[in-house]
């Protein structure tokens, strides 16, 4: 008599039937109703197939080529009941099939997407040591619109920031600039009110309020389903108008760590569009690194992006920035690799810059390639790509991205970073997104 799959063989051939569903381009259109009018359900489905070879990171990884998986089936419910009201919900199934629990470049990782949530809403049903499977609403919120003014309660996208790798003014979980699908941005819980003030000018107040967050990314306080913190929460002001055609903005308030003002100007200057973005943060956080590491986890620092962009009318577009990053600190990289993956900083060093090149192979192909190198450490990130439309409603992502720079040494029995880019793995990955 054949046995019971175990929950990690389950999870595989879950996995597997919803490849295979993925796979299969469907017709395009709403499942029921239209989010326009009073109720509509739509959805999609993405999976990923990757492959995380570390084999160059015997000291800090393991000789090793695990293949992972992951599968995101997101059902959106929308709609607008009457003029003046609309509502959105967000309902996303995950399944992440990976040995140990590595996470690759591009993966959604539920555990970790929690600063600036007081509702602790999701259910992970799985978790084995090759399986992790959970349930969550990433977004769920009302908006009210009346003359002049609009007002959001609930989780939803925030987006502040316009420059392409890193946007300081971004605060509410931006995309890392590594992140090669970027179709949906995470929700943060917050009460937003946006008021116009002129036909290109307005204000944007946000609170949102959060839990404090342990090193590991989980919620520090489990005071139950909703909890929050003054220091894990946020209340923001921004004004932004257009002078010249250049449009401008300037941000201030209360966030994660500390206090932060900024600014942030969009233009052109012949035919280069040009992006500025620098934000001061006056750290009030006050937890220190782990011993032996001297510091605290959040310190003052400043935050500045400089970039230049253009498309030609052949389709071909250019993007290039550069990054001083205040927090990094080159000269002490296991505190930078700590504030780095908390959240706290950007990258490990100050000094980096950023180059995407894009163009349309066909009709129905995109080349893309990103060039991200460290002038802190010297470690850079090469990430080519292919974009492929299968259908209407359903595209296929391929792509790789290669980590170069001093590998991680060992010394004493201990794993010494040498420099940030070449102390991660490769990542070969292959998407299939559709859309119903």
């Amino acid at each position: 008599m054949m046995g019971r799959p175990s929950p990690g063989g389950a999870a595989l051939l879950a996995g597997l039937a919803l490849w295979l569903l993925a796979a299969l381009p469907g017709p395009a259109g709403a499942l029921v109703g239209d989010s326009r009018a009073g109720f509509g359900l739509d959805g999609s489905l993405r999976t990923i197939l990757g492959l995380s070879d570390s084999s160059a990171l015997p000291e800090a990884w393991g000789d090793s080529r695990d293949v992972l998986s992951q599968t995101l089936l997101r059902l959106t419910a929308a709609g607008r009941p009457v003029e003046w009201l609309k509502y959105e919900v967000h309902l996303v199934q995950s399944l992440t099939l990976t040995p140990s629990q590595t996470r690759g470049a591009g993966l959604a990782d539920q555990e970790r997407d929690l600063a600036y949530r007081a509702l602790d809403e999701k259910w992970t049903w799985l978790e084995e040591d090759d399986a992790l499977a959970g349930l969550w609403l990433d977004r769920f919120n009302l908006k009210i619109s009346l003359p002049r003014i609009d007002l959001t309660l609930g989780r939803q996208a925030v987006t502040f920031g316009q420059a392409y790798f890193w946007n300081p003014l971004d605060v509410f979980l931006p995309f890392d600039p590594s992140q090669f699908d970027r179709d949906y941005k995470a929700g943060v819980d917050a009460l937003r009110l946006d008021l116009a003030l002129g036909q290109f000018s307005g204000l944007n107040l946000v609170w949102a309020p959060g839990r404090r967050l342990t090193a590991g990314g989980r919620f520090a306080d489990d005071e139950g389903v909703l909890d929050a913190s003054w220091s894990g929460s946020a209340l923001l002001a921004r004004l932004f108008t257009n002078l010249s055609g250049w449009d401008l903005s300037f941000l201030a308030g209360k966030v994660y760590g500390g206090w932060q003002v900024g600014a942030g100007a969009t233009g052109e200057i012949g035919w280069l569009e040009v992006r500025a973005e620098a934000a001061w943060l006056e750290a009030r956080d006050g937890q220190p690194l782990p011993p032996p590491l001297e510091g605290d986890l959040v310190e003052d620092h400043l935050t500045a992006v400089l970039g230049l962009g253009h498309r030609f009318d052949n389709s071909l577009t250019l993007e290039a920035e550069y990054l001083y990053n205040g927090a990094g600190d080159p000269d002490h990289l296991e505190a930078a690799m700590i504030r780095t993956a908390d959240g706290f900083s950007l990258h490990w060093g100050r000094h980096l810059v950023g180059l995407m090149v894009s163009y349309e192979l066909s009709p129905l192909t995109l080349g893309r390639a990103v060039f991200i190198q460290s002038l802190s450490d010297g470690s850079a990130q090469v990430q080519p790509g292919l974009t492929v439309s299968l259908s209407d409603n359903s595209e296929l992502l391929l792509g790789v991205t290669w980590n170069l720079g001093r590998p991680p040494r060992e010394e004493a029995g201990l794993v010494e970073p040498r420099s940030e880019f070449g102390s991660a793995p490769h990542f070969y990955y292959l998407e299939v997104k559709v859309y119903f």
